[in-house]
């Protein structure tokens, strides 16, 4: 089964924070972009070590905001770092991006409707 974009029982457990949630929300399409590019030019460069540490990082804030998708992607990258496996990096990457533009449109329809 595929999961969801953000996690329905993550959502369900925020429901009495909405304005929290809007704010982390709010934080994570400002800032993610950014290390997005990061990881793509470390990815370019071919640092595995800086390539491990923002996917680590980016795995981190999508487990808090329930992206479970977006933090599988990161694990992968990150593993795929670790065994210098570039490849499969760059497949992960390819992966990465699709499940960040998936995110960014659930949040920011998120944000649309819960005013």
């Amino acid at each position: 089964m595929e999961k969801e974009i953000v996690d329905s029982k993550f959502l369900e457990s925020m429901a009495e924070k909405r304005p929290f949630l809007k704010r982390m929300f709010t934080v994570f399409i400002s800032q993610e972009p950014k290390r997005i590019n990061e990881i793509r030019d470390a990815l370019n460069s071919r640092d595995v070590e800086r390539l491990r540490q923002l996917a680590h990082s980016l795995k981190g804030g999508a487990a808090t905001i329930g992206v479970e998708r977006v933090r599988e992607c990161c694990l992968n990258l990150e593993n795929a770092s670790k065994a210098h496996d570039m490849e499969a990096a760059q497949n992960h990457m390819g992966e990465l991006e699709i499940e960040m533009r998936h995110a960014y449109a659930f949040m920011f329809n998120y944000l649309a409707n819960n005013n």
